[in-house]
């Protein structure tokens, strides 16, 4: 899988959807030409030390925690990013994809649009607080300007916790003549956003996950080292999931993408910061898969199949580290249990 860098253009947004704690961020603001240009130095100098991974494509992705086309200056980044070989994509809700901004896009060389519309009609506008029909025409339009030039994805997040709504809008999009499709579950962004299955610590399976990872040898979370951040400010952040930016490793102006791995690895180790409340840490994902599959809301063997893909994440952060010339050994990843905490029952 290629590296991305995402790249905040904003953490402003003009919608309000319920599962998204805007109202948690202590600062927002637009990133300014002169951080973006720098930010993009950064993913050209990254790029070149990471030949000797399996994939060393690079993705810039104009996204961070916002609606991007806040920013006057978006088209101006997709060009420069452009310009520079990498492939670019950009997260959007689409209420501000009109005509003009659409062609702008496209003349840029925009490569893929991923579109955050996971309802309709009234429900669309009670969920993301958005005009749906003007939404719809946005997003039609530009996918028939496009000409496939550029891939139009549609993200269907289930905030319903409904498989079958999410099949439906599925099938209403491709309906629409879009067949591009990602469904992710509700993320609790860091524990920012309150979610009543997600109060990990509080649950007497936390032990059984700590053994079993212990067992494994020790588990690491790959979002840090294979989705690199860089906040609107120029500040480099641990991963997307800091939706509250308490973890800041340093400005781009200061530092490289590959300054920040002993960083990355001391927050993993720690996970302090963030990374204790969060629904992507490896000990979180375990638990609450032990206790949805002893409750019979999962299949027999699901923790197992969990198990083998943190292998496998854990592999990936191994591999993304030792390519910047700073490689876990078994000790230092063992090291790494230590410090994880469960509470008391």
């Amino acid at each position: 899988m290629p590296t991305n860098v995402d790249v905040e253009v904003t953490n402003r947004c003009n919608a309000k959807c319920h599962f998204c704690p805007r109202d948690r961020t202590p600062h927002q603001g637009l990133m300014s030409p002169e951080v973006f240009a720098k930010a993009l130095e950064r993913a050209v100098e990254y790029r070149t030390r990471i030949t000797n991974l399996p994939n060393p494509e690079v993705h810039i992705s104009l996204c961070g925690l916002g609606e991007p086309l806040l920013n006057r200056n978006v088209v101006d980044y997709v060009r420069l990013a452009r310009a520079e070989g990498f492939f670019v994509k950009m997260s959007s809700n689409a209420s501000l994809l009109d005509e003009d901004r659409s062609t702008a896009l496209l003349e840029a060389g925009l490569q893929q649009i991923l579109i955050n519309v996971g309802e309709e009609g009234d429900d669309y506008e009670e969920v993301y607080h958005l005009p749906f029909q003007r939404t719809l025409e946005n997003v039609l339009r530009f996918n028939e300007m496009s000409q496939g030039a550029c891939q139009v994805t549609m993200v269907l997040v289930d905030h319903r916790g409904d498989p079958d709504h999410m099949a439906r809008m599925r099938e209403y999009w491709s309906g629409h003549g879009i067949h591009h499709a990602i469904t992710y579950e509700v993320m609790n962004r860091g524990g920012s956003l309150f979610v009543e299955h997600m109060q990990y610590a509080t649950y007497p399976e936390q032990a059984e996950a700590l053994a079993r990872l212990e067992r494994e040898g020790g588990a690491l979370c790959a979002a840090p080292f294979l989705y690199l951040f860089v906040g609107y400010d120029g500040q480099y952040y641990l991963c997307c999931a800091d939706w509250e930016k308490q973890a800041p490793l340093g400005s781009i102006f200061d530092k490289s993408f590959v300054d920040l791995v002993g960083q990355k690895i001391a927050h993993l180790r720690s996970r302090e910061p963030v990374c204790k409340t969060c629904n992507l840490d490896p000990l979180n994902k375990l638990t609450e898969e032990i206790r949805a599959e002893a409750a019979g809301q999962l299949p027999p063997g699901t923790t197992e199949h969990l198990l083998h893909s943190l292998r496998r994440e854990t592999a990936l952060a191994r591999l993304a580290a030792a390519a910047l010339g700073q490689p876990i050994d078994d000790a230092e990843l063992r090291k790494a249990r230590r410090y994880i905490p469960v509470a008391a029952q």
